[in-house]
């Protein structure tokens, strides 16, 4: 995959060292969930069940004005991030009781970080914005914690204003993660009748509900100011004005935006393809919508494996890059990737480097983002016989680290040569197993002779 323009790769690959980790591979193994097992539902969908039920079964596209606000959003959290690594490890995995979440910060309690137009009262949260003290809850639960913070941050033209820090204190644990379970259920059930009445009453009903507004949902509601279970499980709410004097004085050191480059690390591995979606998007059309009740892929399964385990398990690994968006998964402290394979033979040790060099590669580059010296590949295999042999994990280590940093700095100066000169022959081609099903084939000039299909 040598470049053919101006800017030459190092020899990175022999700097790639790599073990198996078959202790990990027989714990994540262990967790496998069976084929048939249905799939998690997400915290988020269990706070508004009655919009994840038609965002599942007849999504809506966003407006332009609300998805600008969501962009802002999450650009703002990847920012904050930077900060708030200091108070506890990022995004943290939990699972339980059918669902699945991402704890914003895990510090001595869970930490949920929202952004708003303004902040409210602290004793009006539970009625003005009580999504957000229950999706803390829930957390807390699930983490078998029974206090959290819940953070509001202020945002005006995407600059931060005012803070503010609410604790939250929780009684029946059990309790809760009973009433997580039977929300669970109930949208589960919802999705398989294909009737949405049991559903709790829709709190964005006539506050620009979008399907409402689409005329989708026929908004039968239940009886009105209907109790929360989990609500009814929030002992106190006060506001915390010590943490928010150190959160403010975190803020003003948040670095500028700056735009990066890549949007995920495996642009830096196929420039070439990324070259033409930036250049020349491709038309797609819109595919089915979603079922929640479809079987869990191997791939599916395999990432509930790696997040089934303690709290913590698994975060968002501070970055330093400002080069590529996306953020850095790690487990144990290790970034890592979830892959499978339909390969019949099972790969070898000494063969991954050549056979899978995207797989090296990207991890490497995860491992330079985050300042780790190794990096997980957690391999599933659609062909294995059973569990143990369907999960392998290897462990890539990189000595030294600067040659994978140079391949960085050279992809990167090559992409954005390749953007100026409108030259996408400079850069590296894809493998040719990508290549064969890429819409811009015609016009690459990659081999697409291979076969062979990898994930």
């Amino acid at each position: 995959m040598a470049s053919e323009g101006t800017f030459p790769e190092p020899n990175w690959r022999s700097s790639v060292s790599i073990v198996e980790e078959p202790e990990i591979a027989t714990e994540l193994a262990a967790r496998l969930p069976p084929t048939e097992a249905p799939r998690s539902v997400s915290v988020t969908d269990l706070l508004e069940p009655r919009r994840a039920y038609w965002r599942a079964v007849a999504p809506v596209p966003m407006d332009e004005l609300r998805r600008g606000r969501v962009e802002q959003g999450r650009t703002f959290h990847r920012r904050l991030g930077r900060v708030l690594a200091a108070e506890g490890a990022l995004e943290a995995r939990v699972r339980g009781e059918g669902a699945v979440g991402r704890i914003d910060v895990l510090s001595d309690v869970p930490i949920e970080v929202k952004t708003s137009s303004a902040t409210v009262p602290v004793h009006e949260l539970a009625s003005a914005r009580p999504e957000h003290v229950e999706q803390l809850a829930v957390y807390c639960a699930l983490a078998d914690r029974p206090m959290g913070r819940l953070v509001t941050v202020a945002l005006k033209d995407g600059h931060p204003g005012r803070v503010q820090v609410a604790e939250v204190s929780l009684g029946d644990l059990v309790r809760l993660r009973s009433e997580t379970a039977a929300r669970v259920a109930s949208l589960r059930r919802a999705w398989s009748s294909g009737d949405p009445g049991e559903l709790p009453p829709c709190r964005w009903y006539d506050r620009g509900c979008e399907y409402q507004g689409a005329g989708v949902c026929d908004c039968r509601r239940g009886p009105r100011g209907s109790a929360s279970e989990i609500l009814d499980g929030v002992r106190e709410i006060r506001e915390r004005a010590d943490v928010e004097e150190r959160l403010v004085s975190q803020l003003a050191e948040l670095p500028p935006e700056s735009e990066p480059l890549f949007s995920r690390f495996r642009d830096l591995v196929y420039p070439r393809r990324v070259y033409f979606e930036r250049s020349r998007p491709a038309e797609e059309a819109d595919g089915p919508p979603f079922d929640p009740r479809s079987a869990p892929d191997l791939f599916a399964r395999l990432t509930f494996s790696v997040e089934a385990g303690p709290v913590g398990d698994v975060t968002t690994l501070p970055s330093a890059s400002g080069d590529v968006a996306e953020d850095v998964a790690g487990f144990r402290g290790a970034p890592y990737l979830v892959r499978t394979s339909r390969a019949w033979d099972p790969p070898t040790v000494g063969g991954l480097v050549e056979s899978h060099p995207q797989y090296a590669m990207e991890l490497g580059f995860r491992c330079v983002a985050t300042g780790r010296p190794s990096a997980l590949l957690v391999l599933g295999r659609e062909r294995g016989a059973d569990a143990p042999s369907r999960v392998r994990v290897f462990r890539y280590r990189y000595e030294p680290a600067s040659s994978v940093s140079r391949l960085w700095r050279a992809r990167s100066a090559a992409f954005r040569a390749a953007l100026l000169a409108s030259a996408p022959a400079t850069l590296p081609s894809c493998p040719a197993w990508m290549a064969r099903d890429c819409p811009y084939r015609s016009e690459c000039g990659c081999d697409v002779s291979g076969t062979r299909s990898q994930r």
